[in-house]
């Protein structure tokens, strides 16, 4: 793991996300939902380090533009979307920081009569039913960040 994100390195995660969120569908979506989970995890990471990235926006005699402050908003929705998306001891995402993401510690299911289980569990599945209702809830959770990750505050 990198000991250091830059500006440009973040924008290249959020790129990749983009397509990631673009890109998915039901035949590749156990790939790229670890795909997915890789970069949040890894910009949640470093939270404490882009948090205090530069904000685009400037001072005009002194008082903030409109533009910093629709930039801090951004900055704000930009987060919370990230720690949405990020781990949880008993969310999709059960990793510890710094740990790989893998298909055997993302867990999907609870819908459906479908317990909740590593993915690498209904990826084997011959059950089409199961096949069916898992790879929507996967594609479901992930397009769902479609327009959450506007990095325009840090450009």
């Amino acid at each position: 793991m990198e000991k250091h994100v830059s500006k440009e390195g973040l924008v290249a995660l959020v790129d990749e996300l983009n397509a990631i969120i673009h890109g998915i569908n039901r035949e590749n979506c156990y790939k790229y939902v670890v795909d997915f989970f890789e970069r949040t995890s890894l910009i949640d990471d470093y939270w404490a380090e882009i948090k205090d990235f530069p904000l685009k926006g400037i001072k005009v005699f002194g008082i903030k533009s409109r533009d910093r402050k629709k930039a801090e908003a951004d900055r704000a929705f930009f987060f919370k979307e990230i720690h949405k998306a990020g781990r949880s001891s008993s969310g999709y995402n059960r990793t510890e920081p710094g740990e790989e993401v893998t298909k055997s510690n993302l867990y999907f299911g609870g819908v459906f009569g479908l317990f909740t289980k590593p993915i690498t569990e209904f990826e084997v599945s011959e059950d089409e039913y199961v096949q069916k209702h898992i790879r929507n809830q996967i594609v479901g959770f992930v397009t769902s960040y479609r327009n959450s990750f506007n990095v325009d505050w840090l450009k």
